[in-house]
């Protein structure tokens, strides 16, 4: 095929101000890389998707109405792309994501639809009610429109005997059937209507073929096949995938839907007799030609994705622009449909599906220009995961970036790919891209904390910083702990565990939980319970929503009795009381006359910075000076720390309270060390 007929403009680097981003997804797998990409208003966004889905009531709705495509990986996306500020905008997706009850009858369903139609579903389904209220008018008749669509069809069809299952379908899936009848049985004009309601560009979410309905089907190494979509995605022996084909309509329903009993060998000649090549959806073809980058996503490779590939002038069009960065981005968790394949099998498989099974000549230089691939760095069971080897992957390792990708369930954060698509974009465009916000690392370092760990763990695990956007880590950097501590930490769920190999000190253990902190804000909290959890949030969002790379949790402000306070951690011991008391004044003081900034609580325990920052300082120390030398380093930087109220319950001494006049000492030192050297 030649290649496709769109010319590229060719633009020098630095002359524009937006990038144009092709994404190759499916449903779920790539929901995260998507949700970050369009926080950019720099990045022009197009998903580029198959629609061969035909498990449960997808393929249900794909036998009623011949003709049609899933509209299942469609309703996700639009739900990820719709806008979701006003309240309108929210109900409408809460009532396309609504299924219908497992095992409700075709008369029940359909007194559904009617109670929706006549205003009075909070009689039958109130959890709806609140939603249709929210609608405007033009998108409650639009959606009334759709229904009454479909159940014309329906009731067209039922004279002959064929009626539709309602259990667990997605009325979003119902209101696509009925604006793919609207739209002349067109599936990709339909994906724009569709679009165009849901308040999405119409040129955003694109099918990747001319919208032929073809059914997806696969043989295995072992000889065996696999006779739907539906099967692809199931449970199945880890034997792999060897071969995908895509079968027309009619032969689908009457020579494979119902094959279950014929010989593996007869289907297999079958699919290759049959196999249907489909050809590229123009507006797929011009996406792909006017690229500056181009993602392979991640999610059910053998049918979210290769598929989409095998269609016809895909790789054509991928070639002919050599401008474009092509970027491979490897599952993290395995799935069923690649149980035994690693990150080289996946690669592999994505150019053998490009090359249309050999038909199509793929130098892999000419479709890949960097891999993206999973490795973790802890002692986790390796079973769920895409293994990574280095020795036998069969691409040149410079144009791999291997790292932990995993923000949450084996799904990728978004913010990861964003900052990584950042370095490699950065010079196509004059304006620079903003690194937004994604994860928290919140790092806790502990030395014999077993008393305490868990308890504190288990409150930080359950604090929820979504209402920033952000995903959160949680580190426990252990400085060499003879109990429990670390046992009782790694038996924590979501919670990475790192040892030091021999102590050093709390500098130390922060400086391990900074090296393996993978989000771009780094807080600091402590093991010993002496904190409340809930100041994260404040101290947190505080960082995110302002224009500060810096914010510190003060003790000071709301402390009424120094004196009482100490006396409760130091009982008779007038020496650290004294050391105590005035050790914390004097930092303050020193840190005024030897920088020129007031810092109420040089040693608070719970400090939040941009993680840049951070890692820019180049931290040496190991002890409590880490504290200082953070603060000197800062204010060489002219870095403002913005501090914050929290509360403060103390230790006794005899509760493990381990801080000492020597710690105290050292942290002055290095005031006077790093003001000195800065001279």
């Amino acid at each position: 095929m030649p290649a496709p007929d769109t010319e590229r403009v060719e633009t020098k680097p630095g002359t524009r101000t937006r990038i144009n981003l092709v994404l190759f997804s499916g449903g779920s797998g790539t929901e995260s890389i998507t949700t970050a990409l369009l926080k950019h208003p720099q990045i022009s966004l197009k998903i580029l998707i198959n629609a061969y889905d035909d498990g449960h009531s997808t393929g249900r709705l794909r036998r009623f109405v011949p003709g049609m495509l899933g509209p299942s990986d469609v309703r996700k996306n639009i739900a990820r792309l719709m806008p979701s500020v006003e309240r309108c905008h929210k109900a409408l997706k809460a009532i396309s994501d609504h299924r219908l009850p497992v095992g409700i009858s075709r008369d029940d369903a359909l007194g559904v639809i009617d109670t929706c139609k006549r205003g009075e579903i909070r009689g039958t389904v109130p959890q709806l009610a609140d939603h249709f209220d929210a609608l405007t008018v033009g998108q409650t008749r639009r959606l009334f429109s759709y229904f009454e669509t479909f159940l014309a069809y329906l009731r067209q069809q039922e004279p002959a005997g064929r009626t539709f299952d309602f259990t667990d379908c997605a009325l979003g899936n119902i209101f696509f059937a009925g604006c793919y009848l609207q739209e002349g049985r067109d599936f990709n004009r339909a994906i724009r209507a569709f679009s165009t309601f849901y308040e999405v560009s119409p040129d955003v979410l694109l099918n990747i073929t001319a919208g032929e309905n073809l059914f997806l089907v696969a043989e295995k190494e072992n000889g065996s096949v696999l006779l739907s979509e539906a099967e692809l995605v199931a449970a199945q022996d880890s034997t792999p995938i060897s071969e995908l084909f895509l079968l027309d309509e009619e032969t689908y329903w009457t020579r494979v839907e119902h094959a279950m009993d014929h010989p593996p060998e007869q289907l297999r000649k079958l699919f290759r007799e049959k196999h249907v090549t489909p050809a590229i959806n123009p507006e797929a073809a011009r996406a792909l030609a006017e690229a500056d980058v181009i993602v392979y996503g991640p999610g059910t490779q053998h049918s979210s994705l290769f598929p989409s590939y095998l269609t016809d002038g895909v790789a054509e069009a991928i070639i002919v622009n050599t401008q474009a960065d092509k970027i491979f981005i490897g599952n993290i968790y395995r799935d069923f449909d690649s149980q035994e394949d690693d990150a080289n099998d996946i690669a592999s498989k994505l150019l053998s599906s490009l090359s249309r099974g050999g038909r199509v000549t793929v130098n892999w230089l000419d479709v890949v220009s960097h891999f993206f691939v999973q490795r973790s760095d802890t002692e986790v069971s390796k079973a769920k995961y895409v293994p990574f080897d280095e020795k036998r992957f069969a691409f040149p390792l410079e144009t791999v970036k291997a790292r932990d990708w995993e923000a949450v369930e084996g799904r990728h954060s978004g913010g990861y790919v964003v900052d990584e698509l950042h370095q490699i974009v950065q010079a196509k465009i004059d304006l620079e891209l903003p690194r937004l916000h994604h994860m928290v690392s919140i790092v806790i370092p502990v030395l014999n904390e077993e008393r305490t760990i868990e308890q504190v763990l288990r409150s930080v695990v359950a604090l929820d910083f979504q209402a920033f956007g952000l995903t959160k880590e949680i580190i426990v950097a252990d400085g060499g702990s003879t109990d429990r501590s670390a046992e009782i930490a790694r038996s924590v769920t979501s919670v990475r565990v790192f040892q030091l190999e021999k102590p050093l000190g709390r500098g130390a253990a922060l400086r391990l939980g900074i090296d393996r902190a993978r989000g771009n804000i780094i807080v600091f909290f402590p093991g010993d319970n002496e904190y409340r959890p809930d100041d994260l949030i404040t101290v947190v969002g505080s960082l995110v929503q302002s224009n500060f790379n810096v914010v510190f949790g003060s003790r000071a402000v709301k402390c009424t009795n120094l004196t009482e306070r100490l006396h409760q951690i130091y009982g008779d011991n007038r020496l650290l009381y004294l050391t105590s008391k005035y050790g914390g004044i004097l930092l303050s003081i020193l840190t005024l006359l030897l920088y020129n900034r007031y810092v109420s609580d040089v040693l608070s325990s719970i400090k939040a910075f941009d993680a840049r920052l951070l890692r820019s300082l180049a931290l040496k120390s190991n002890g409590i000076d880490l504290e200082t030398e953070i603060v000197a380093k800062l204010s060489l930087k002219r870095e403002y720390m913005l501090e914050l109220p929290v509360e403060y319950q103390p230790r006794t001494r005899s509760a493990g309270k381990k801080i000492t006049a020597a710690d105290g000492l050292k942290a002055i030192v290095a005031l006077f060390r790093y003001r000195v050297s800065a001279t």
